[in-house]
């Protein structure tokens, strides 16, 4: 070997070195996701803010990873009790998402040289839905039914918009592809409607004295439990009387329970090797690729319950299942992510047989050398965008009730498959004269 292919062996090497190392950021954000989630189920919301804070001045969310971190830190600071904070921070996280989703189409297809960790991250269409539930619900805390319901309308509007978004998105990655190895389709989004919007905007149209939008908001509610109800399987929706939320007087207390995680990624990989006889020689040709696959949590609690003053026990309704509604919006994306990582893992495997092969006519051992070594690059750096929003809940429960005046106690349980309770919050609630609604929230994330 002269000098000069010595030189290229050398270049070569460190370029393979660069790419692997750029993917080894991905895995630690990875783990630190993990330990957020671990921390948040623990309902130490304290610990979860300054393990947030603490992973954030370490450079584990960086710029791309933005939208993450505000997800993270609006959830955290709403069960802190936080509410303007939280808005605040999830407000941010929808604001990026909008900007990030126009910018993502030539982006995202050009994203070839290592992983689609090294991207933006854009945050998943029903994470998009799910920051605006947060948000109503913190201006509920604070009393603020206009606000609140400005967040439902998203919701309703979000929903309504998800499968043009979807498709959209997979007709511009369409235009924009040059390999025509695929063809972008997209699966329907068979859920148009959160029960959850549905419910909260009932109930606050209600009380703003709006009768004729509360009666269309629970009409819309009962066909979001109807879309929902094709998703169960073995979870009991709703069947109390839904028509009294229309009715502002019957209640002046709204009872929330959250349940579950939310859905999160795995890594599944693909892998075909094969030979290519070519002018008698042998060029191996390898081709890793890799895809995040959406799996849900399962969720310990049975049931949720609310007992009043120690003397009543009252069953929350299961209203919304966060977790199926984001596994179905997912699924039907599910074809874009594919056909990102089967044309970046393919543009990979075809640059190495090339260079490789092109090396190989001058210096077989080189040629042989930058092989191996594109093999190593592609097992290393193809790895599956596992982000996704940790601390968001898998179920939410609600009820409305009517409390005397005075201080109530109420317990919110959680009761497991056994039937023994598992957690439970306890709360004192004054009902004054002035009362419209209070907002009871707790959430066990088990």
């Amino acid at each position: 070997m002269n000098i000069r292919e010595f030189k290229k062996l050398g270049l070569a090497c460190f370029f393979m070195i660069g790419v692997v190392l750029s993917g080894c950021h991905s895995y630690v954000l990875d783990d630190a996701q993990f330990d957020l989630r671990d921390s948040f189920t623990a309902a130490d919301y304290q610990s979860s803010e300054e393990l947030l804070k603490k992973l954030k001045k370490k450079n584990i969310y960086r710029s791309k990873d933005q939208v993450l971190y505000n997800l993270e830190s609006g959830m955290i600071y709403h069960f802190s009790n936080k509410y303007d904070s939280s808005s605040f921070y999830l407000s941010n996280a929808e604001n990026e998402i909008d900007q990030n989703y126009t910018k993502s189409v030539s982006r995202g297809v050009g994203a070839f040289l290592t992983n689609d960790n090294k991207l933006v991250y854009d945050g998943e269409p029903y994470e998009d839905v799910y920051l605006n539930a947060f948000k109503a619900l913190n201006y509920i805390h604070l009393q603020d039914w206009e606000a609140a319901l400005v967040e439902t309308r998203r919701m309703t509007y979000k929903m309504e918009q998800l499968d043009i978004k979807i498709k959209g998105l997979a007709s511009a990655f369409a235009k924009s592809d040059s390999t025509g190895k695929t063809d972008w389709k997209t699966g329907d989004v068979n859920i148009q409607n959160s029960a959850l919007g549905h419910y909260l905007s009932t109930v606050l149209y209600a009380k703003a004295g709006d009768i004729d939008d509360a009666r269309i908001e629970r009409e819309k509610l009962e066909i979001a439990l109807k879309e929902q109800a094709t998703l169960s399987t073995g979870r009991n929706i709703v069947k109390s009387d839904l028509s009294k939320l229309q009715n502002s007087n019957t209640y002046n207390v709204l009872l929330a329970g959250f349940t579950g995680r939310a859905p999160y990624k795995v890594q599944e990989d693909a892998r075909v090797f094969m030979d290519d006889y070519d002018d008698e020689k042998d060029n191996e040709f390898y081709l890793k690729f890799s895809f995040p696959v959406l799996r849900t949590y399962h969720s310990d609690i049975n049931y949720v319950r609310a007992v009043i003053n120690d003397s009543i026990t009252i069953p929350l309704d299961l209203i919304e299942q966060m977790d199926k509604v984001s596994a179905e919006v997912y699924k039907a994306k599910q074809p874009i992510i594919y056909s990102r990582a089967l044309i970046r893992a393919s543009s990979k495997a075809v640059g190495t047989k090339l260079i490789s092969g092109a090396v190989r006519e001058k210096n077989e051992f080189l040629g042989d050398l930058l092989q191996i070594l594109g093999f190593i690059a592609q097992e290393t750096t193809e790895k599956a965008d596992l982000r996704s929003w940790q601390t968001m809940p898998g179920q939410a429960w609600l009820k409305t009730i009517k409390l005397p005046e005075g201080i109530n106690t109420v317990r919110i349980e959680y009761v497991g498959r056994n039937g023994r309770v598992r957690y439970f919050d306890e709360f004192d609630v004054n009902i004054t004269p002035k009362t419209e609604l209070e907002l009871v929230e707790s959430i066990y994330a088990n």
